[in-house]
């Protein structure tokens, strides 16, 4: 039961998030944008590496917001430029 609560939060979260999609948030370094969220970093650091080889954006790197752990994917945000 613990984990489907943590999932929905963090399912919830992602999806409250992605209206802050291509807007600029105050956390990110100068210059960057937000493009989503994700539970793991890896996941976070395959999205920013396909988007830089198909000329999405120049550069990237991700945000350990919160880092996973052995019960629950983390939160990893990732940011464009």
């Amino acid at each position: 039961m613990k984990r489907f609560v943590v999932r929905a939060v963090l399912i919830a979260s992602v999806v409250l998030s992605t209206a802050g999609i291509g807007s600029t948030a105050h956390a990110g370094a100068p210059g960057y944008t937000r493009q989503g969220l994700y539970g793991w970093p890896d996941q976070c650091a395959g999205v920013g590496y396909v988007g830089q080889q198909n000329h999405q954006w120049t550069s990237y790197y991700c945000e350990t917001i919160t880092p996973t752990n052995w019960n629950a994917p983390g939160l990893y945000a990732l940011w464009v430029a």
